[in-house]
């Protein structure tokens, strides 16, 4: 989960414009043919949940329940082929089937589940960097430190060094990581063929064969080296967070196989046949319910006995974008915060200032080079042509065009593109000197381009000469006591779409130099919570070789405990940053490894996700334990984070009202030694804030006489019912108050006011032979949503959509979708000419089990259809 560092990079997370089909698109649905579908069976148990002694013979039951699945299929006339089978943490097969007869699995003797894969997009490719510009950046990390190349990579933002000096390696830990593959070739992470000490094995299931390699013909190339380094690489010039410990590769991003989560729950019940100890995956998709089959592999496979590290994804997108699996209940589900410096990329001048160029990679072109000299040209801000060949050779100096739209930024680099430049160099004159510009909009191209700051354009623009750039420098600089250490903007936030208390905690992510394969220059940058979660998952290497008996749970509960609280991003003096984003705070390796060496307290359950409270108290208890010789008097005090209020896009509310939280009984409980007391706590919503805020702090267990607190128990609620959150986003007209959501329109791709419509089948136009509503919906996820046509008396007399489960498509702000329908009835005949309208139900069924949806409806004005 790949992103790259840019100040306004949310301006292009904006969903695209979509027509939905009457059903989710899925990996592998090709109408007229076989269809795939993943069968979960729940008439044997998977090996894995049976002791290490009685796993073959597990294994054998499971084959016979598959078998025994297949005979009920030909016996019910289902034609079935089977493509894979997975026998270790979940029970089941991937088959071909007929479409029509895919239903109809689900009645077979056994099955629990039948889903269709979904496809995972693969990550973007870090960005290269030479040796020597690393090696300029060891050396400005470490500025005294005891090793740059540790602070790099590990960074020193979570206690890593102190462990590695305090004996903590990862040395006997085994690691799977289920990603692009890994450069085992590297001299980081064994320096050899494969297998080697350092990667022990693994299997590509992209394109089914025995080599797991991080190919650099595919896109992702690199995404997994840059993991595995993070984890585990360990050479002069890096240092993981767990240098010590062993990797296994599991390649799900290649050339031959899309990456879906066929192919994910193969690499998982590879990974427990395998016998690693902890397992990997900077992976995910929006969207998805936490009791996916993905999601419920990795539920199985923590359930007996490894952690099962993710990454919670990157968006701009506000409350509610967490990712999946990350969702899973099981999962430590991982967030990223910035690092303490940021390590810009930059190219020198021949202007005689020693002074480097800082620049940000911009779009989705090629990386910039590692090396090479080339003269800058400024050029016009135009999307005329240039001659052809008129800049080869050169780098090409530009900004906006006058009028935006329709020549925009990128539009113009693409004319040097055109011209033979070799690249490209965006300023923005309107913005501070010394501020960077912006992304330049909009699209793909196939040469580099880059943005720096506008001090930096005047020095190019002045040099009468001309100038001239020479690749491959580095110009790090720490960051603002506003972002230092503290939550990415770009980390994707919480909860789970049916409120699961995630992301679980944060880690480094941004701006971190790991390992890339040969082709790439062996070494290269990149930010997320793809970083983070394989720092998460390093150090609980360190915890496991510590002791290696632990569970995972009491792998959570520790790194939850002891996890640091961060200020808000910007703004660090207006308080906390809020629980759904960060979880239980950046994660502390040192005390980690003090709480599950039996040097403090710690608390069970690690975290209290309390759902909607609609007004209502709740109530929880908290079992603290002391693990020492001696008893503990302690204080439970409580510490409120600030709020986030809806939309539920980026342009969520900060609230600085908190939940009020009483400690039933008395100011001070004393806990003897090797013992536990429970205390209970009473949470209620905060007061005067609109229905959907999501609210949360931590409970915080202080011994007495001190001032900061042993251990910490996040929470995390929201204020209201769930289901009153507005099912239309009311982001789009705020940045829109010219247009209406939703909106009743002639056309496809059509914007405008809600007005009435005439659809006419009279004439030889098919330009208004349909009616379209644009939409922008905004709710999480809502158990099913519908688009009726009504006819004059408000009967319902089709239905042109109809999904379950169906995921906001608000992304970032202003996402939108078009609905449409064509005049035709529920039975297929035409409509007789008339009035109708259309109107989209949204059933909102997640907040409360118990409850019946609550639903929300929209009318359209009147439609006139003429024949």
């Amino acid at each position: 989960m790949y992103r790259r560092h840019a100040a306004l990079a949310a301006a292009l997370l904006l969903l695209p414009l979509t027509v939905p089909s009457s059903a989710a698109a899925t990996a592998g649905d090709d109408p007229g043919s076989a269809v795939t579908r993943i069968v979960i069976l729940d008439s044997a148990p998977a090996a894995q949940q049976a002791a290490p002694a009685q796993r073959a013979a597990a294994r054998a039951a499971v084959d016979r329940s598959q078998q025994d699945l297949t005979d009920a299929a030909r016996d019910a006339g289902i034609p079935v082929a089977v493509n894979r089978r997975y026998r270790d943490v979940v029970n089941g097969l991937v088959v071909k089937v007929p479409p029509d007869r895919a239903a109809r699995l689900a009645a077979l003797p056994g099955v629990a589940a039948v889903s269709a894969p979904v496809a995972y997009a693969a990550p973007d490719s870090p960005t290269p960097v030479s040796a020597d510009l690393l090696q300029r950046a060891v050396a400005q990390a470490a500025a005294g430190a005891p090793a740059g190349r540790e602070i790099v990579t590990a960074t020193e933002l979570t206690g890593v060094p102190e462990a590695h000096r305090a004996g903590f390696t990862g040395e006997g830990v085994t690691i799977g990581v289920v990603d692009t593959g890994i450069a085992y070739d590297h001299p980081a992470l064994g320096g050899g063929g494969f297998p080697n000490a350092k990667v022990l094995g693994g299997y590509d299931f992209a394109d089914e064969d025995a080599d797991p390699y991080d190919d650099t013909n595919v896109g992702s190339a690199g995404h997994g080296t840059h993991v595995a380094g993070i984890l585990a690489g360990n050479d002069a010039r890096i240092e993981g967070v767990a240098p010590d410990a062993t990797l296994r590769a599991y390649r799900v991003f290649g050339t031959r196989n899309p990456a879906t989560d066929e192919l994910l729950i193969a690499a998982l019940d590879r990974a427990a046949a395998d016998g690693v100890d902890v397992v990997n995956l900077s992976l995910g998709v929006t969207g998805q319910r936490s009791s996916s089959v993905l999601a419920l592999a990795v539920d199985r496979l923590v359930a007996s006995g490894v952690p099962v590290i993710v990454a919670v994804g990157n968006g701009y997108a506000g409350p509610f974008n967490a990712g999946s699996p990350a969702v899973a209940a099981g999962a430590i589900a991982v967030g990223s915060t910035y690092s303490s410096r940021y390590p810009y990329l930059a190219f020198t001048l021949d202007d005689g200032s020693a002074a480097p160029v800082p620049f940000e990679v911009s779009g989705r072109g090629p990386t910039p080079p590692v090396s090479g000299s080339f003269p800058v040209t400024e050029m016009v801000a135009s999307c005329d042509p240039l001659p052809a060949g008129s800049l080869a050779g050169q780098v090409a100096l530009f900004t906006s065009a006058p009028g935006g739209y329709p020549c925009r930024p990128m539009d113009v680099a693409r004319v040097a593109a055109a011209a033979g430049a070799a690249a490209a160099i965006y300023h923005n004159p309107t913005i501070p000197g010394d501020a960077i510009a912006g992304q330049s909009c909009c699209g793909t191209i196939t040469i580099p381009v880059v943005n720096i700051r506008e001090s930096d354009a005047r020095r190019i623009l002045a040099a009468p000469g001309g100038s001239r750039l020479t690749w491959g420098a580095y110009a790090g600089s720490a960051l603002g006591v506003d972002l230092a250490g503290l939550m990415d903007q770009g980390s994707s936030w919480g909860p789970g779409n049916e409120l699961e208390f995630k992301p679980d905690l944060a880690a480094p992510g941004g701006y971190v130099f790991s390992a890339l394969p040969r082709a790439l220059n062996w070494y290269g940058v990149n930010s997320g919570t793809s970083m983070a979660a394989p720092h998460v998952a390093g150090i609980v290497a360190l915890l496991l070789q510590a002791h290696p008996g632990l569970t995972p749970d009491e792998v959570r509960v520790a790194l939850q405990n002891t996890a640091t609280p961060l200020a808000m991003t910007g703004d660090h003096d207006r308080g906390r940053q809020p629980v759904a984003q960060q979880g239980a705070g950046r994660v502390d390796a040192v005390a980690a490894l003090a709480a599950v060496s039996g040097r403090r307290l710690t608390a069970t359950p690690g975290k209290l996700p309390l759902g909607d409270l609609e007004g209502r108290e709740a109530i929880r208890r908290i079992t603290v334990s002391n693990p020492t010789d001696q008893p503990v008097t302690y204080v439970v005090g409580h510490r409120a984070a600030v709020s986030a209020a809806p939309p539920y896009t980026n342009s969520w509310q900060p609230v600085d009202a908190g939940g009020q939280v009483a400690v039933e009984g008395a100011d001070q409980v004393t806990v003897p030694a090797h013992g536990s007391r429970s205390v209970t706590v009473h949470f209620r919503q905060p007061a005067g804030v609109v229905a959907g805020t999501l609210f949360g702090g931590w409970v915080e267990v202080t011994r007495a006489g001190r001032d900061h607190p042993e251990l910490r128990v996040p929470y995390l609620g929201m204020a209201g019912d769930y289901d009153a959150v507005s099912a239309v986003n009311p982001t789009f007209t705020a940045v829109n108050p010219k247009l209406d959501n939703p909106a009743l329109r002639p056309g496809y791709f059509s914007f405008g006011r809600n007005l009435p419509i005439s659809v006419d089948l009279s004439d030889t136009s098919t330009a208004n032979d349909a009616a379209w509503v644009m939409l922008s919906h905004g709710y999480p996820m809502l158990a099913r949503m519908r688009l009726e046509a009504l006819d004059g008396s408000g009967a319902v007399v089709a239905t042109p959509y109809d999904a379950s489960w169906v995921a906001r498509n608000a992304g970032a702000g202003t996402g939108v979708a078009f609905y449409s329908w064509d005049a035709t009835l529920a039975d297929g005949s035409a409509a007789p000419a008339g009035t109708y309208r259309l109107r989209f139900v949204f059933d909102k069924a997640l907040g409360d089990a118990d409850h019946a949806p609550g639903t929300e409806t929209w009318t359209s004005p009147e439609i006139t259809l003429v024949r």
